[in-house]
């Protein structure tokens, strides 16, 4: 089970990470970056209902999962590729939360320790899955499905070619370094800042840029000659 940190002190949130080509690859990666970017990196919204819930509140607690569950999936399904392997880390995530979480002392955005023990969790659940063998060919069948993708009202074509980049762009994910794919993942999809992501993998903000970069330019690299064809739909 993992095991929630305690709070850290909180880097500097303002430097946001830039745009990239990888970061437009889809359209979905856009949408769900700019959904968390709006907010001022001093502010955490989630302060009162943190309050309300270490004071005894349990209907805080529920609403903190409401605001957080969506997010927390989609980061999670990133990182495992699989709904349902998604699902039950996210559900681990909030019960960790819950038995634990009164140990947030506020140095840092609830949103970014919220990011935290879910890394965690989908590392632990990455290796106990490579342990027990076959997690790849189980991802590859699933993507090859497509039943992991988002659905959207598209004519055959254009869906079609979606969902084809879609895999592509998850298998190239899929092929990257656990940390590299991290960092990329939180930065690039889920929107947060260096700071942020330095604090939710505690590493230093250098090490978040570089392994941003070099996640990057594995993924440019994998994703060129769909580049290069304009296959973007």
């Amino acid at each position: 089970m993992t095991r929630p940190p305690g709070g850290t002190e909180e880097p500097d949130t303002g430097e946001r990470c830039p745009s990239d080509v990888s970061a437009s690859v889809t359209s979905d990666w856009t949408l769900a970056g700019s959904r968390t970017r709006g907010t001022p990196p001093a502010e955490d919204p989630d302060r009162e209902l943190v309050a309300r819930w270490k004071a005894g509140d349990p209907g805080a607690f529920e609403e903190l999962v409401r605001r957080h569950e969506s997010r927390v999936y989609r980061f999670l399904l990133r990182m495992l590729g699989d709904p349902a392997e998604a699902e039950d880390v996210a559900q681990e995530t909030f019960l960790n939360l819950h038995r634990h979480g009164r140990r947030f002392r506020g140095e840092a955005r609830f949103s970014t320790f919220v990011y935290r023990v879910a890394a965690n969790g989908a590392l632990n659940r990455r290796r106990g899955l490579g342990r027990r063998g076959n997690w790849h060919r189980r991802l590859a069948e699933r993507q090859a499905a497509g039943d992991h993708l988002p659905e959207a009202p598209r004519d055959p074509e254009s869906a079609a070619a979606g969902a084809q980049l879609g895999r592509m762009v998850q298998e190239a994910l899929a092929e990257l370094p656990e940390p590299l794919r991290l960092a990329l993942v939180l930065c690039d999809i889920e929107g947060l800042g260096y700071g942020e992501i330095a604090t939710a993998l505690g590493v230093p903000v250098g090490t978040v840029k570089s392994r941003i970069h070099r996640a990057r330019g594995l993924l440019r690299e994998r994703l060129q000659p769909v580049l290069q064809r304009g296959e973007v739909p």
